[in-house]
């Protein structure tokens, strides 16, 4: 008997940290890149001639705005209720930390979490995050203090691109109705390659110094920083918060 009761202690042990609170839902948060061509032999995402091979951007100070379940229940339109923010739930204590987030790998656009928690059950319209310099890689790693490297080729030329700048996004959701967070729901923002290409000539980059690499960055070493700044001026429009259910 005290065995069979010791079992059940452990048992409702489990279920009490696996089950969220009342009003929160379990959830996670991953980051992915989409869009492009990836029909080439080296199997990388091209987009307007730039063809990607890697793409990393870091991330931190994450927070989340949705309309509450309790309102949605009680039949206010979406549109006439005053939006929350996820402060001190799990999820966004996780979602503020530093991540270097590698979007694309070897050519291959892939998923990686972002953060993982209980947050309110609602709809989720709105996601705010920092992108900022990248601390979590080796100070030796070219991507050290970099918010945004993406490496790839421009017409066979190797090529990068590459910031230091800190900015923050905001982040909106697909749907109109925003992203429904209940029970267990994850989403996901996605950074469309298409939207952050967006009229982005990259026949006009050039490798100024000649040193085998065009390189567009902020400091214009190359002479690309009117194809730098496109490129950062797209970046909030490119990010969209999804539902990854």
């Amino acid at each position: 008997m005290a065995f069979l009761a010791s079992t059940a202690l452990i048992s409702c042990t489990e279920d009490s940290d696996t089950q969220p609170e009342d009003g929160n839902a379990n959830s996670r948060v991953f980051a992915t890149a989409a869009g492009g061509s990836s029909e080439s032999a080296n199997a990388r995402v091209i987009v307007n001639g730039f063809s990607t091979s890697e793409f990393t951007v870091a991330t931190g100070e994450m927070e989340f705005r949705y309309a509450a379940k309790a309102d949605i229940d009680a039949g206010i339109d979406l549109g006439s209720i005053s939006l929350k923010t996820n402060l001190n739930s799990s999820l966004q204590s996780s979602a503020s930390e530093t991540n270097s987030l590698s979007l694309i790998a070897s050519g291959d656009s892939q998923s990686e979490l972002v953060a993982e928690g209980e947050t309110p059950e609602g709809n989720y319209t709105e996601a705010e995050f920092l992108l900022k310099q990248n601390t979590e890689v080796e100070s030796s790693d070219p991507k050290y203090n970099k918010s945004v490297w993406i490496e790839g080729e421009i017409d066979g030329t190797q090529a990068i691109i590459w910031s230091e700048t800190e900015k923050t996004i905001e982040a909106m959701a697909e749907s109109s109705n925003g992203v429904e967070v209940e029970g267990q729901g994850d989403m996901e923002l996605e950074f469309d390659m298409e939207k952050l290409f967006d009229g982005v000539n990259f026949s006009l980059a050039g490798d100024g110094n000649a040193d085998g690499t065009i390189e567009i960055g902020p400091d214009g070493e190359d002479g690309n920083a009117l194809l730098y700044s496109r490129i950062m001026s797209n970046m909030e429009s490119a990010v969209t918060l999804k539902s990854r259910n």
